[in-house]
């Protein structure tokens, strides 16, 4: 039997290039958008598609049945290559097309957690203690960090795989076999 590619290889190149390309988008058009809690939803919402994706060309690969375990290979390689993709453009986004976004990113966090615990009316005391804590917090990006953030990346995209997985598998009805 023929061994049939990866798909999660294609897809996560795709979804990696696409990300970045939003992130291009969110950068131009300003650190409000850049830093919004709904652009990371839209990121987030394009990788599960490239995930759904990867995970449906193996199994029509594989005739339209597919188990867990073969459906989660394609669909985390794409995770696993999209992250290393945005990770590798953030880092250099970060560290030398515009080292001034770090602190960019500080500020909008600052004024964020503020407004969020003023919300939801946390005493004054936490609020200050919060933001104190969050102003001493370094922010600068080097590749150990940007490592751990894609580790960190890679174990929260494989829960999400495994739903992905558990959602697309199909097994053969009972007595028919592949």
């Amino acid at each position: 039997m023929q061994q049939k590619s990866n798909p999660g290889l294609k897809w996560g190149i795709v979804g990696g290039i696409i990300l970045v390309f939003l992130n291009v988008l969110s950068y131009v058009a300003g650190p409000t958008i850049l830093f919004s809690w709904w652009n990371s939803v839209i990121q987030l919402a394009v990788f599960i598609v490239i995930g759904v994706l990867a995970g449906k060309e193996r199994k029509k690969q594989l005739g339209g049945y597919i188990s867990f375990k073969e459906a989660l290979q394609p669909v985390f390689t794409a995770f696993i290559i999209g992250t290393a993709i945005i990770t590798v453009y953030q880092y250099i986004l970060y560290k030398y097309i515009d080292p001034h976004l770090v602190d960019a990113l500080k500020q909008n966090l600052l004024e964020s957690t503020e407004k969020w615990m003023r919300r939801f009316k946390a005493p004054e005391d936490e609020i200050d203690k919060q933001l104190d804590e969050l102003a001493k917090t370094d922010f600068n990006v080097g590749i150990a960090k940007s490592f751990m953030d894609f580790l960190k990346g890679i174990i929260f995209y494989f829960a999400v795989s495994a739903i992905i997985s558990l959602i697309i598998r199909k097994k053969p009805a009972q007595g028919q076999h592949l």
